[in-house]
């Protein structure tokens, strides 16, 4: 049996845009609605309204504000939303990166990044980092499949955990675009990066020559993730021997590329 979905990546600026990466995330949820889409996957920090130099940390009743406004954006649709990050700090003034997995109208997983990588940007002084010393889950089931989320420094931290028959693995990221496979033989790495350079979104397959029980690290690959566009053709006919290959988008839409995945039991 095999699965067909419909996987949008959404691919924007969040590193010191001139916008507001939220304001951006939500219009791209907005519009994307008419696509029919299953899964729908952002960047880290697309859930910041970033666009000042005034960068700061949610509360709790600020975040309150912003799952308002994304389960208004998807309400209606069946996909599952995995729009980005959000930097959030507690009553206990503790502060954390903080990816949820929104799916009709309830948030149904969440994660927090164990590394700094970069959200310490966002505290005045005022808040602790918590992650590093968590015991964090970053792997959860949805409509029988099997879904690994990292966010970005934490690149490898599923393959860590001992992961390697995941059906989708999620990298949200703003700045690292390359990680070690978790998945199985015939499943995906998915990529939204928020960095303005190179490859920003990408999808990969892994194919016959992967082999789970082995690491496979795309650094030792990275002058592929550097390059903006592909021949994908081209690339497949002259790497067989590769252990992955790159998955050409369905269509495109501003701001949104669309992919067409199928899942095999």
């Amino acid at each position: 049996m095999s699965k067909l979905l419909t996987v949008g990546v959404i691919d924007i600026n969040t590193n010191k845009p001139r916008y507001s990466s939220l304001e951006k995330t939500l219009d791209v949820l907005e519009k994307a609605r008419q696509l029919d889409l299953d899964i729908i996957i952002g960047p880290e920090w697309s859930l910041m309204d970033n666009q000042s130099n005034l960068e700061t940390a949610y509360s709790y009743k600020e975040l309150e504000e912003v799952f308002y406004r994304l389960k208004n954006a998807t309400k209606g649709t069946n996909e599952l939303t995995i729009a980005g990050t959000a930097v959030i700090y507690t009553k206990n003034m503790k502060m954390y990166n903080f990816l949820p997995v929104i799916y009709d109208g309830n948030v149904i997983f969440s994660t927090i990044k164990a590394s700094d990588g970069g959200t310490s940007f966002f505290n005045d002084g005022t808040y602790e980092l918590i992650g590093r010393d968590y015991s964090i889950a970053n792997a959860f089931e949805w409509k029988k499949l099997k879904i690994g989320l990292e966010i970005c420094a934490d690149s490898g931290i599923l393959y860590r955990q001992g992961k390697k028959d995941l059906d989708l693995q999620i990298l949200v990221s703003s700045g690292i675009r390359v990680t070690n496979l978790a998945v199985k033989k015939g499943g995906y790495l998915i990529c939204s990066d928020g960095v303005p350079k190179g490859r920003k979104t990408y999808v990969i397959r892994t194919n016959e020559n992967y082999d789970p029980d082995l690491s496979i690290d795309l650094t030792d690959f990275i002058s592929l993730f550097k390059k903006k566009d592909i021949n994908y053709q081209v690339m497949k006919n002259n790497n067989k021997k590769m252990p992955f290959e790159f998955v050409s988008p369905h269509s495109r839409h501003r701001n949104l590329s669309v992919y067409r995945l199928i899942i095999n039991d």
